[in-house]
């Protein structure tokens, strides 16, 4: 069962505009945090993560588009394969933000020298760890998808959207009651952030409910309603990151 099985005239638009705005919100994203990271307006390794996010949510509108085509019968593609490549792509999208939280977390100041006694490896160790576990898990999803067992998937994004939207607002809820989140820029993107993630995560999760017999109209409005909320945050950071560049170079 897919989410897009007989789709309205309306639903596709409605998909198509909303996948249309969440790429140039994702592209937007990753160049103006990439001018960030270059002008080092704030010295973290999460810019890094949060590009990473750019990339994914770009990936994710493209499959998007994609599904939703081949949902209008425009083409030959397989909407079950590229409606879970879609989903794919919006775990890591929500992955790499909430990753991006956990690293501006370990790097602020009331944290690193517990950080250094606490933890019995070092971070940049962690990373390779966490990298190698990512691609394990990308490995196991492809094999999911491959093997044409979507349900398992839906489940399986259920699970992973709720455990990395939490633990990435965790990570940003802390740090924004932290003397480091007195920073604009910084204050400006925990709160974006958080409310990306919640938006986000809620759109990915809300989907298993085809699975568990909801009507797919029910979803697909909750989904798309997610979604746009998840791209007006997107925008709304990006104008802030684009102020700061912009702050900076003067």
């Amino acid at each position: 069962m897919t989410l897009l099985e007989d789709p309205t005239g309306t639903v596709v638009v409605t998909r198509l505009t909303t996948y249309l705005l969440l790429g140039v919100a994702s592209a937007s994203l990753a160049y103006y945090t990439a001018q960030n990271a270059r002008r080092r307006t704030i010295h973290s390794e999460m810019w890094g993560y949060v590009i990473l996010a750019g990339i994914a949510g770009g990936l994710y509108a493209i499959t998007g588009t994609g599904e939703v085509l081949a949902a209008a019968d425009v083409g030959s593609a397989n909407i079950g394969f590229l409606g879970a490549l879609r989903r794919l792509c919006q775990l890591f999208f929500i992955i790499f933000l909430a990753l991006a939280m956990r690293e501006l977390y370990f790097e602020s100041p009331q944290h690193t020298g517990d950080r250094t006694t606490s933890l019995p490896v070092s971070i940049e160790y962690i990373r390779y760890i966490e990298a190698g576990l990512l691609f394990v898990a990308f490995l196991q999803f492809m094999a999911i998808i491959l093997l044409g067992l979507i349900d398992v998937s839906l489940v399986v994004q259920l699970a992973a959207s709720i455990g990395f939207t939490a633990y990435g607002v965790s990570f940003a809820t802390r740090i924004r009651g932290a003397a480091m989140s007195t920073r604009t820029v910084l204050d400006t993107m925990l709160t974006y952030i958080i409310a990306v993630l919640l938006s986000a995560g809620g759109a990915s999760a809300v989907e298993v409910g085809v699975v568990v017999g909801v009507q797919p109209a029910i979803v697909e409005s909750l989904a798309v309603v997610l979604t746009v909320m998840s791209v007006t945050f997107l925008l709304v950071l990006t104008t802030r990151l684009k102020q700061n560049v912009a702050d900076t170079t003067v």
